[in-house]
């Protein structure tokens, strides 16, 4: 008797300890689903988390750069869809940085040197080396930056905004990024090409078109040039890109983070205190759902 008594008593406990691991199985299951469906939402909050924990989160998931490699495990966007992102706003980049400097070739009585910074020693001439801030470096480094930076804010939500996760926006959203990606890769190949000939002498921006030559699509026969300094522009543009990922756009989006913007009314971009009472109005109507089925199951019984 005694012996089958601790039998069933082995039994038992054994049954206990696999409901017990079957629910801590459960449990983690659900809090990974939490968690990957919070991460593709481009959340900005995460349960348990302070504000600097937050902001470090938010910017290794979405940063485009930082992201590829720094993102979290649970997070279910991909390396491709990035990718794709990064290509985008580098595309983007070069289209805006190369527009504003056609710009200025075309007005050049708007460009004005605001200041001359010289290094090095004087060569057989007496020159030295001289790098020069113009009217043209300041709209670059800021109008273009700020600009840069809310294009690649925007590129990122229209992949996954938090307020139309569940929405037809969600299905589209990928698609139209993949759409303009390509768009803007072509594009940004000619304003490349229009650049490196005007570089190299091959095509005048500021010349007059006269009536005559309206029909003359000159400016389209672009050719490949032969000389390597004329893509040097392309250094300046790489540094513009390094302001934009590690200055402007840090900033741009702590500022989005942060949900000034929702406090002002912009409903949509909330950041993380909208985050927050939207996760605590989920977990109220969560808990009004538990309570309504235990006391169904108390009347029941």
């Amino acid at each position: 008797m005694v012996s089958a008594a601790t039998g069933a008593a082995k039994v038992k406990a054994t049954d206990l300890l696999k409901q017990y691991r079957h629910r801590e199985d459960e449990e983690a299951e659900e809090e990974e689903l939490l968690y990957r469906r919070l991460f593709a939402a481009r959340t900005a909050h995460l349960p348990g988390n302070n504000w600097i924990q937050d902001w470090i989160m938010w910017f290794k998931n979405n940063h485009p750069l930082l992201a590829l490699c720094c993102r979290d495990k649970r997070n279910p966007v991909g390396l491709w869809p990035r990718l794709v992102i990064l290509l985008t706003s580098i595309s983007f980049g070069l289209i805006c940085t190369n527009l504003i400097y056609l710009f200025f070739r075309s007005h050049p009585e708007s460009n004005v040197i605001l200041l001359v910074f010289e290094a090095g020693t004087s060569n057989e001439e007496g020159e030295r080396k001289s790098f020069q801030v113009t009217t043209e470096s300041v709209v670059v480094w800021t109008f273009g930056s700020i600009l840069h930076s809310l294009f690649d804010l925007g590129i990122w939500h229209l992949n996954g905004c938090a307020c139309c996760i569940n929405s037809v926006f969600a299905k589209i959203g990928p698609i139209v990024s993949i759409a303009l990606s390509a768009s803007l890769c072509a594009f940004s190949t000619l304003v490349i090409l229009w650049r490196a000939n005007y570089e190299d002498g091959k095509y005048d921006i500021t010349s007059e078109v006269t009536e005559l030559e309206e029909e003359d699509n000159s400016w389209l026969d672009l050719e490949l040039p032969t000389r390597l300094d004329s893509f040097e522009f392309l250094v300046t543009y790489w540094i513009e890109l390094f302001t934009v990922w590690f200055i402007t756009y840090p900033i741009m989006a702590t500022i989005f983070f942060s949900g000034a913007l929702w406090k002002v009314g912009w409903g949509c971009i909330g950041g993380r205190p909208k985050e927050i009472a939207r996760q605590a109005t989920e977990e109220k109507k969560k808990l009004g759902l538990d309570k309504k089925e235990t006391f169904d199951d108390d009347e029941v019984v």
